[in-house]
């Protein structure tokens, strides 16, 4: 994917700013981290959802009014519950030489064979994201669970059998479970048959009973 620099400006912060800047298709953000001061700035909000796809989970080039291009991670990006438009975004610059943590987010891929043995197999995911620690050009797009390994209901993929590109250390614990498989709806549905008395059963037990006896109860 092409390497988009977004322009960004210099803008005044206030509540009456931002409105402004929202009617006119900009999108406030702050610009802060490696050697500088927390700047208010505002980008063009289909410049900036061009940018967000291309960059990913990586950097982004970022150019303010006539200053240098940097390099940022998008660090946090509001937006509207309902419409999901951006409302605010906060870019953090990073240094190329230092290390940094962040969370990336995991993609599972393939076909788990489980689902082909139980047909009420439910593929279970407890992860979608995990935080890593790399260098800035090392930041991968996402990290990958393996479904195919779901072989048995018992199987499971941990946070250690996710591929990691080098260069890349993972932060959570390695035996942390990713996905896993659940067959609850099944034995519960065995579990409630089971507990059920059969019909014929009932009355097998009604009717041999002397009748005296049976005429007492009542």
């Amino acid at each position: 994917m092409e390497n988009v620099i977004l322009s960004a400006e210099t803008r005044r912060a206030g509540r009456h700013q931002v409105r402004e800047l929202r009617d006119t298709n900009q999108v406030p953000a702050v610009l802060y981290g490696q050697g500088i001061e927390p700047q208010p700035i505002a980008v063009d909000a289909k410049a900036l959802h061009k940018a967000l796809r291309a960059a990913g989970s990586g950097l982004l080039p970022l150019q303010v009014s006539d200053q240098p291009v940097v390099q940022v991670l998008v660090r946090e990006v509001q937006r509207n519950p309902i419409k999901h438009h951006v409302l605010h975004v906060d870019f953090q610059a990073v240094s190329m030489t230092k290390t940094l943590r962040l969370e990336i987010p995991i993609v599972y891929e393939g076909t788990a064979p489980v689902e082909h043995l139980h047909p009420n197999a439910v593929i279970v995911r407890h992860l979608d994201a995990v935080e890593i620690e790399c260098l800035p050009t090392d930041i991968p797009n996402h990290l990958v669970a393996d479904l195919s390994k779901l072989a048995t209901e018992d199987d499971v993929v941990m946070v250690k059998d996710l591929f990691v590109p080098a260069g890349v250390e993972i932060l959570a614990d390695p035996d942390r479970v990713v996905v896993g498989v659940s067959l609850a709806r099944l034995e519960a549905e065995e579990e409630e048959i089971a507990e059920e008395p059969e019909a014929a059963e009932v009355e097998v037990v009604t009717k041999g009973k002397p009748k005296a006896e049976a005429e007492e109860e009542k």
